[in-house]
């Protein structure tokens, strides 16, 4: 983490005294790495995880430093030009609705937008909402300290599963040569913001008029005036917010007024973030229009130019611009369970986020759904990557106690476990890793609380966390 800082801020004279004493504790260190025990199976990786981004970078790091798989043997395919390739993607003006904060000195919990422990965005880019570009670097210096083994330029044509292992072609995203990658597992971590709704087949007549959200690099350099926004949840609220603040019209025309939805779930309502930066909006010189429930049937080309917004109440809205389409992403995977909601269409997964028709093939990230359960942000998918890893790991042949445990216990100010002289380990929750729904078990169970308790009768730093 100090190397991290180091990086960004190399000035930083806190961070240059660390990595000074730490070099001095890993100097006497061993210099070879443990040997890794024999494969268990004929294949030249282990697993191959399809996507470097946030989900991606995460499970690697959890198989790798967590549960000891050999770097080598886990292979990141990645189709853009680099780690973390569509969060550069984003609009300039876009930020992380989940703020970054490192909390980890003095209470349970760690920066909400990291993907692995020990590690913080707000530390390493000191910015509490980081942009999509900030959030890149910080996954790139993750994967650059770790090693981790990314092929970037590289797009998956095709998983084939086989005989104890699976196929999976690739072709250079310039063009070039096709190839086959053979492996034991697959773990599939593409994400969500390539797949942008209406992309594939039309949402409603006239869809293909309009301009989805994830095209735009710029709200402010974004050419004209008078926009119809068209969604009314995260993606319709940014677009509108930094429409306004930008000194640009706009009218948003949503199904539901997520403006006025308060729910328990932070999945299905606006996040504190979003809503602040609508009511400073709302108060601009231009405010953006919020209206609803109207729900978008239709988008004609307007005779004499611009277009026509037909929605199931009052006239049609008329824009001089292609509407902006914010109604979210498909993701890479489909042909899952059908209701409505953000369960439509998600994948079938066993307890252990394994596909049901395809033993060996993972899913992380946010199409991650079990039950009522929807996993769709960092601090929430994250939560099952020790579950995937656990499972690799056993599949492997390896013996994954030790893992679990270490991946229960949350080293405060400690990397590479190192420890530092005023910190000691802080036992937590007895997350079950085997459990679809372990991320909301917050409690100590009674027989991990009274281990806890013990380790706390033996160390004068180390503190409990009780149930109440």
């Amino acid at each position: 983490m100090f190397q991290l800082a180091l990086r960004f801020v190399p000035e930083n004279e806190d961070a240059q005294e660390e990595v000074a004493r730490l070099q001095g504790v890993v100097s006497e260190l061993p210099e070879e790495d443990a040997p890794q025990p024999p494969a268990n199976h004929p294949e030249p990786y282990d697993v191959v995880v399809v996507g470097a981004g946030a989900a991606g970078v995460g499970v690697a790091l959890m198989l790798t430093g967590v549960f000891g798989l050999d770097a080598g043997r886990v292979l990141l395919v990645e189709r853009g030009g680099a780690v973390g390739e569509t969060f550069r993607r984003w609009p300039k003006e876009m930020r992380f609705i989940s703020p970054s904060f490192n909390s980890q000195g003095w209470t349970q919990s760690f920066d909400l937008n990291s993907v692995a422990y020990g590690t913080s965005p707000a530390f390493t880019l000191h910015a509490e909402h980081p942009t999509g570009a900030q959030y890149a670097r910080y996954l790139e210096a993750l994967a650059e300290t770790n090693e981790l083994n990314v092929r970037a330029g590289t797009e998956v044509t095709a998983v084939t599963p086989r005989d104890g292992g699976f196929d999976v072609a690739v072709v250079p995203a310039a063009g070039g040569v096709p190839a086959v990658i053979k492996t034991r597992y697959v773990v599939w971590a593409a994400g969500e913001f390539q797949y942008p709704r209406a992309s594939a087949e039309p949402l409603f007549p006239g869809s293909e008029l309009c301009r989805h959200n994830s095209s735009v690099r710029s709200w402010k350099e974004l050419e004209g005036d008078d926009f119809v926004v068209v969604g009314g949840y995260e993606s319709g609220m940014d677009a509108a917010s930094n429409l306004s603040l930008c000194g640009k019209r706009c009218t948003v025309v949503s199904s539901t007024a997520y403006w006025d939805v308060s729910t328990e779930d932070p999945s299905s309502e606006l996040a504190p973030y979003t809503a602040q930066r609508v009511r400073a909006a709302c108060a601009s010189a231009t405010p953006p229009k919020l209206l609803a429930p109207l729900r978008v049937f239709a988008v004609d080309a307007a005779a004499g130019g611009g277009f026509a917004v037909r929605a199931r109440w009052g006239d049609a809205l008329r824009t001089p611009q292609a509407p902006l389409l914010c109604a979210g992403f498909e993701g890479g995977v489909k042909l899952g369970k059908k209701g409505g909601g953000c369960a439509d269409g998600a994948p079938l997964l066993n307890e252990y986020d394994e596909s049901t028709t395809t033993p060996g093939l993972f899913l992380v990230g946010p199409a991650v759904i079990h039950g009522d359960l929807s996993f769709c942000f960092v601090y929430k998918f994250r939560q099952r990557f020790g579950v995937v890893a656990d499972a690799i790991a056993r599949g492997l042949g390896r013996e994954t106690g030790g893992a679990v445990e270490a991946a229960r216990c949350v080293e405060i100010n400690q990397w590479n476990a190192l420890s530092s002289k005023n910190f000691k380990p802080l036992y937590l929750d007895q997350i079950e890793v085997d459990s679809a729904d372990s991320w909301t078990n917050r409690l100590l169970s009674s027989s991990y609380r009274s281990t806890a308790e013990e380790l706390a009768s033996k160390l004068s730093h180390t503190r409990t966390l009780k149930s109440g």
